[in-house]
């Protein structure tokens, strides 16, 4: 029997503050959370023609899909950012909310990129976000 968690629930939640009143982005149809690490290559002759490393920096970076809802409150909060290359502060949940039984992740970014489908006559209007950590990225249990 396996624990999975149908990702049907997973969230995408964004605040201007760390403290502040997080915001859940509409109608969310796909988000991933990329972890990445830069090894430090420490070989040396004592390795026996073995290379060897250390953990190097870290980085993360969500990528999200929504519909575009210029209302939402969260899109506001993020296309204002991007304008303005201010950082926001974000929360991706695999299941819960913020405040109730969340789990998932959390950090502090920046958005990076979007890509708005303002007209299209084969599908509805969708966004495209990249949102790249800005430091350390906590887990959220």
């Amino acid at each position: 029997m396996t624990n999975a968690i149908s990702g049907m629930k997973g969230t995408l939640w964004i605040s201007e503050t760390s403290e502040g009143n997080y915001v859940k982005l509409a109608e969310l149809s796909e988000l991933r959370l990329k972890l990445s690490g830069d090894p430090i290559d420490t070989s040396n002759v004592d390795d026996d023609g073995w290379g060897s490393e250390i953990a190097g920096k870290r980085g993360w970076e969500i990528s999200a899909k929504n519909n575009l809802i210029i209302t939402d409150q969260a899109y506001s909060i993020i296309i204002d950012a991007i304008i303005s290359g201010d950082s926001i502060y974000v929360k991706a949940l695999s299941q819960g909310t913020p405040t109730t039984n969340p789990k998932g992740f959390q950090g502090k970014a920046t958005v990076q990129s979007s890509d708005l489908l303002l007209a299209s006559t084969t599908s509805q209007q969708t966004a495209d976000w990249v949102i790249k950590g800005s430091g350390a990225m906590s887990k959220i249990d």
